[in-house]
Formats: C-alpha cells, structure tokens, sequence
C-alpha cells in the first residue's frame, strides 16, 4: 500500500510539474499598433534589427494614413490574446483616399509593406517576367501614387522579388517547392538581415499554372520569441503579432480562409527567406 501510495505522489507531482510548464507558454497576442506604446515596441525592434529610421518613419506614415481613416470597429490598444481564429476584421470599415482626380487611391498591401522593410537587406539579379499579372495592382501603386514611389532600381527588385514562378506543368507539391527553390537560385534572392527574415506564402494559380506570392510578412527574433509585422490586407490594418515559435506562426498563416481557392489548387507552401517552413 506505501509503495502504491508512493507511485501516485510521484505521478501526481509529475503532471502538476508537466501542467505547470506547459501553463508557463506565452499566449499569441497581436497589435495594430494603434497606441504608443506598441508602436513604439514595434519600431524599436525593427531598428534593432537593422530597419532605418527613415523605413520606420515611412511605415508609421502607412500606419497612421490607414488608421485615420478607419470608420467602424476601434483598433485594438496594446498587444492583446489574438483568438483561435486569428483577429477579427469583418467590421473593420476604412474609407476610402481619393487623389485631386477624384480617383481612388491604392491601399498598401503586405508586399509593399514587407519590401519597404526588407529592401535595404535584399539583393537581386533584377532578373523577372513582364507578364505578372498578380503584380499589376502593386506596380500602379508604385508608378502613380508619392506614397509608394520607388528608384528604378528597387521597382526592378521589387518585381524579381515578388514575381510569379511558373509551375510548367508540375503537378505536385514536391515539384511546386523546387520551382520555387530554383527561381531564387536563378535570381539571385539573398537577404542579409541577422534575426529578421521574410516570410513568403506561395499559393497555386491552377489556371496561369504558376505558384505567386499571395501574402507576406516581416519576421523577427526576439529573446521572448518572434515577433511577426503584416499588412494584413489592403482593406485590413496593420498588425504585429507575437509568437513563441515558428510552428504557431505557421498555424496561424495557413487558418487563413483567403490563401485557399478551387479544391483542384495544391496547398499554400511557406518559405523564410529561402528555406521551407511548412
């Protein structure tokens, strides 16, 4: 009887020791960096990880122009428990900008916004394909619009970055992961940053036969974990995200609705900077 009495104040002292470890795991939280003090969080960390100033000032500019506008649904202040589905922007209302032409303006999205903060790391052979018809859109915005306008040179590298990667007929997800390896070998891609890296979600076009960026986001190492910075969506806010590892990350990523399409599209892909994720 002592000996079972034992075994059970052993186990018992086990699971209390188990629960407590696992109690001691940071919850996810976000931010859209609304108020200061996440702004200011936010920055530092870029700065700290190699971000200029000057590419800090132009995203609070983002930030700030995007929020102002923001007619419904308050932003949240501080780094707040995201939720089991991620945040929640089905009553965000933001207006819309018009130019003196009355036209509308276009909203950063997260390749504008992940390349303003990655471009001073970011080497490229400029090599890329006229025909991306997923990088229209952006390309207009960066041609017409003083709020996105780049040098020759970052719009060359801006398109070699985000350019579509034909598929040429490759019909599995082993086939997708090495089109894409090989066309950042073939343009030379190399980000430079130390603990910081972009992270790239692929999704398949079935009917243009190429795998394109569908979404992406500036990636952070923090002695805490990692901290995660997205446009979430043109229409949608900016939002920084905190994470214990890359695994919640990518749970997060791929619960996503929007990066899933016909039944017949093979599965988003993740890379960081070069390397699968997912």
């Amino acid at each position: 009887m002592k000996k079972i009495t034992k075994l059970i104040s052993i186990a018992m002292i086990t699971l209390i020791m188990c629960t407590s470890c696992s109690g001691s795991k940071e919850k996810i939280t976000y931010s859209n960096m609304s108020d200061i003090s996440s702004r200011d969080e936010v920055i530092n960390k870029l700065t700290d990880h190699g971000v200029s100033k000057e590419q800090t000032a132009i995203l609070l500019s983002w930030i700030d122009d995007f929020n102002s506008r923001i007619t419904s649904d308050k932003l949240t202040e501080g780094f707040n428990p995201i939720g089991e589905k991620g945040a929640d922007y089905s009553n965000v209302i933001v207006s819309y900008k018009e130019g003196e032409d009355g036209e509308i303006l276009p909203e950063a999205n997260c390749r504008l916004t992940s390349y303003l903060l990655i471009k001073n790391m970011l080497t490229t052979n400029n090599k890329k394909i006229n025909d991306d018809t997923i990088l229209m859109f952006d390309l207009e915005a960066i041609d017409t619009t003083e709020q996105f306008k780049m040098t020759d040179e970052e719009r060359n590298s801006f398109i070699t970055l985000f350019n579509w990667i034909p598929l040429k007929g490759a019909d599995t997800i082993d086939a997708h992961k090495e089109a894409i390896f090989k066309a950042w070998e073939d343009r030379n891609i190399k980000i430079s940053g130390e603990g910081i890296s972009l992270i790239t979600v692929y999704l398949h076009s079935e009917f243009d036969d190429v795998r394109f960026v569908g979404h992406t986001g500036i990636l952070m190492e923090d002695k805490n974990g990692l901290i995660f910075v997205e446009k979430y969506g043109p229409q949608y806010p900016f939002q920084a995200t905190k994470f214990n590892n890359r695994e919640e990350l990518t749970q997060y990523i791929l619960q996503r609705a929007d990066l899933y399409g016909e039944v017949t599209e093979l599965a988003p892909i993740i890379m960081e900077n070069n390397q699968l994720i997912n």
